[in-house]
């Protein structure tokens, strides 16, 4: 067995551990290159993206293939126009490993660590993208792995996974969360407590601000102090009642203290499924009523999924297993999404109160990813479902998230009827916390039917209202409404002012929509290039491009990197 390391500082190694030896940093570009391409690569654009001011470009390629097969040790592999791969099975590929969702926590390092050749801009983009890629998973899968480890009880491995994901990403708030919550859970309190201050100081000299409050609360020595009472089963239950009504009333502490103590209650009468329902409610909330505290409410979450199948709870362990995937979706881990999507379907069984969520959130997911045919026929699918079993919050849901996905697609008609729905039904049902979304996203689709050189007048109160509400993700958008409509209106000066404040509200928590703030920063990058300004738009779709390959904006990614080749 021969195996290719492209994570980390690169290698080939045989069976024995023994390397072979490559010379120079150009052969591991062009083996990173061929190995990640998404078809086939000509020798005429490889040597072109590689090669750009060589004299014989194709005769620097062919030194490095043949380079290449001398320590892979075949002739039959890196041949023809275009260059056929084709690796025998018994050649291993790390990143291949990685990208298929399998990897090694003790070789998670960066691709090419420590290889940067001289090349063609081209070769650079794709550089980036491909280890923002890359990164990515690995992030994902750690957090994912830290999370199972600490759902059931594999407390060294935790905090081994743990620590891992916190020292490759010191200024991701999750990963720190994640390791004082593993430390917590493992005994380890002082190691927690001094992480803690720790990273409190690291953000205030280098970030110059403080964590938000989810670091210190994943101390917490449990969900929540036990009171003395009545029978611990019957607390948890009028706990659990009472949390649910308070956070519904939109007494946010109050119902999460509720929703913690019932947690402890459930877990200390031992009933499985009642613990189940506790934790999926508090993890709920931590992920949607909470900026901040989605890490937490995932490994809240993935307790619940654990504990509800174990109590044959299968609807809680569904809807426990849909909130990790939106969770996961918001941030941008797709593939982590997707399964859990796939398995609650499938513990689902075709339960049709069940579907109406499953469906809208693996719409969301496929939009965010760039999918947007798929997206839009699982977003009517779960119209459909949501409406066959009077599901009014999840088809407000569809109808909203759907109808930004068909004006993203250009489908503007589409989007303007569903936006429209989804607002009557906002007013109807009275969820006014949702209010701002369909309103942001109906006035942009309507934006090409009227004359710009005013605002709109509810422009003001959207943004206004999505302030009151405290939602990063709410204000994001609003702030980019008004940003286009100064843009169009020829008020340069003030559209960069409010994009730059519209994307600080979107990123000033750490689980806001990702796909949002992608959003964002494109417009940033747009109203740049139509004042002029094309360093200041060329640095703005560079760092879009890094952004949406780290999160799998492919839509994005695509139109960042058009955007970058025409404002070089």
């Amino acid at each position: 067995m021969l195996q290719i390391s492209l994570l980390g500082s690169p290698r080939i190694q045989d069976q024995n551990g023994e390397r072979r030896e490559v010379r120079g940093r150009k052969p591991w570009a062009v083996l990173a290159r061929l190995l990640l391409a998404d078809r086939p690569l000509s020798r005429r654009e490889l040597s072109a993206e590689l090669f750009p001011e060589v004299a014989d470009p194709l005769g620097s390629l062919r030194w490095c293939l043949a380079s290449l097969r001398k320590a892979i040790g075949s002739a039959d592999v890196l041949i023809g126009d275009p260059i056929r791969l084709e690796l025998p099975d018994w050649i291993g590929v790390d990143v291949h490993e990685v990208l298929a969702g399998r990897f090694d926590p003790a070789n998670v390092g960066d691709l090419l660590e420590g290889i940067d050749p001289p090349c063609g801009p081209e070769f650079s983009t794709w550089l980036l993208v491909a280890r923002q890629q890359v990164a990515s998973r690995i992030a994902a899968q750690l957090r994912d792995a830290t999370i199972t480890a600490i759902s059931q009880n594999d407390l060294a491995a935790a905090v081994e996974l743990a620590e891992l994901a916190a020292r490759r990403a010191p200024y991701d708030e999750g990963s720190q969360v994640l390791l004082v919550k593993a430390l917590v859970v493992a005994g380890h309190p002082g190691a927690a407590l001094e992480h803690i201050e720790a990273v409190e100081s690291l953000y205030r000299e280098e970030l110059g601000c403080d964590p938000t409050p989810a670091l210190r609360s994943a101390a917490r020595a449990n969900i929540a102090a036990a009171p003395p009472g009545v029978s611990t089963g019957a607390r948890a239950s009028s706990l659990l009642r009472s949390g649910q009504a308070a956070m519904s009333a939109g007494a946010v502490e109050a119902g999460l203290d509720c929703l913690r103590r019932a947690g402890c209650e459930a877990e200390a009468a031992g009933d499985p499924s009642l613990h189940g329902r506790c934790l999926l409610e508090l993890g709920s909330a931590l992920v949607h009523a909470v900026r901040g505290f989605d890490d937490e409410g995932s490994v809240l979450l993935e307790q619940a999924v654990k504990l509800a199948q174990t109590a044959g709870d299968l609807p809680t362990a569904v809807a426990a297993l849909r909130e990790r995937a939106y969770a996961d979706t918001l941030a941008g881990r797709r593939p982590e999404a997707q399964r859990h999507l796939a398995l609650a379907v499938e513990l689902a069984d075709g339960a049709p109160k069940l579907l109406p969520g499953l469906y809208s959130v693996a719409a969301m997911n496929l939009a965010d990813w760039g999918r947007a045919d798929d997206a839009l026929t699982q977003y009517q699918t779960a119209l459909e479902a949501a409406r066959s079993v009077g599901d009014q919050r999840w088809e407000c849901w569809a109808l909203g998230l759907g109808g930004w996905a068909a004006f993203s697609d250009g489908r503007t008609e589409q989007a303007k009827d569903w936006l429209q729905q989804c607002l009557e039904l906002v007013h109807e049902t009275r969820w006014m916390s949702f209010e701002p979304w369909p309103m942001v996203a109906l006035a942009e689709a309507r934006f090409g039917e009227r004359s710009l050189t005013s605002a709109p007048d509810d422009l003001e109160r959207i943004f206004a209202t999505s302030c009151q509400l405290e939602d990063p993700c709410w204000e994001g958008a609003s702030g980019r409404l008004l940003a286009l409509h100064h843009a169009q209106a020829g008020h340069a000066e003030d559209a960069l002012g409010w994009i730059i404040d519209a994307r600080h509200r979107a990123e000033r928590r750490s689980d806001t929509w990702v796909a949002m703030i992608g959003t964002i920063m494109l417009t940033e990058a747009q109203i740049r290039e139509s004042t002029g300004d094309l360093p200041g738009a060329n640095r703005a779709a560079r760092e879009l491009i890094a952004f949406a390959a780290r999160t799998q904006l492919d839509q994005l990614l695509d139109r960042g990197l058009r955007l970058a080749r025409s404002t070089a």
